[in-house]
């Protein structure tokens, strides 16, 4: 399977399409990537240096590949990080190129937006950019995968308890168009902090046509810079190879917990990535999914 991913890079690390990349291609499948921004590292390393890309390039990018032919044999449009507003419109752009050469073509929004910290939670993207996924991206996507502040944006409503992640994530999906999918949009919110579940554990919630599941697994209390890239590229490719939405969420669980826990072991916020491609393509760890309704 092909797929463009138009999403951030970095020259050190692995955050956006330098994550993504990696596992679609362990998982089988071509990955082709446009970087929304190039920077030297994760900016929350205390500083960066490099440039956030000019929207009329990526429109190029994409109209190359139109010009030759290459969208026809494009199977899904993943998007992640956007470094400027102006850039909604290049991926819109996008999706409608990739769906006019192949309307099968799964849309795959991972709405990079902001997280929870020890603070609370924060929006760390740039003016515009939040509210495009919202208002814009969100109403066109088969696939979402929020965070759990993601989440709380998207819907505009608080997020503590299992009822309340639910009813949220239910509503969610009743805002994504879906129609490319056989069964539907699907939606799966990543790192959930439950008040009805113990404190040293999150959750993975995950609602399509079939109902509602929870995967729960430990808290790893580290940070690892593009967990969350990896973890909607690998979801993907295990669709994409297709598993029931369950399954490929499952396994993309258990790959990126893995990998969570070799880089706290070094100190690194960088994910230890290098040397992974055994745990990407069978993780040896398995969350089981809990069914919360049908």
């Amino acid at each position: 399977m092909n797929i463009l991913s138009i999403q951030s890079s970095v020259t050190r690390g692995y955050v956006g399409n330098c994550a993504a990349v990696p596992a679609l291609q362990a998982l089988g499948h071509d990955a082709w990537p446009i970087d929304t921004v190039t920077f030297s590292n994760h900016p929350a390393h205390g500083g960066f240096r490099g440039r956030v890309t000019d929207a009329a390039l990526i429109v190029d990018l994409v109209t190359g590949l139109q010009e030759h032919g290459g969208l026809a044999g494009c199977d899904a449009l993943l998007s992640g990080y956007l470094g400027a507003a102006e850039q909604g419109p290049a991926v819109l752009h996008a999706l409608a190129t990739v769906r006019a050469a192949n309307p099968r073509a799964l849309y795959v929004l991972d709405p990079v937006i902001g997280d929870r910290g020890p603070g609370g939670g924060r929006v760390y993207v740039k003016p515009g950019v939040a509210e495009f996924l919202r208002d814009q991206a969100l109403c066109r996507a088969d696939i979402v995968t929020p965070n759990a502040f993601e989440l709380e944006f998207l819907c505009g409503r608080a997020v503590t308890d299992t009822a309340s992640a639910l009813a949220a994530a239910i509503a969610l999906r009743q805002r994504l168009d879906g129609r490319t999918r056989r069964d539907g949009a699907l939606v799966v919110v990543t790192g959930v902090m439950l008040t009805d579940q113990p404190a040293d554990m999150l959750s993975i919630l995950l609602v399509d046509a079939a109902g509602a599941a929870r995967i729960s697994h430990p808290a790893i209390g580290h940070p690892a810079y593009g967990a969350g890239d990896l973890f909607a590229a690998l979801a993907l490719g295990w669709i994409l190879r297709g598993e029931p939405a369950t399954e490929a969420v499952s396994r993309a669980a258990a790959s990126v917990h893995t990998i969570i826990e070799r880089t706290a072991k070094t100190g690194s916020k960088d994910l230890l990535l290098a040397g992974a491609r055994d745990t990407l393509v069978a993780p040896t760890r398995n969350f089981s999914p809990e069914r919360l309704m049908r």
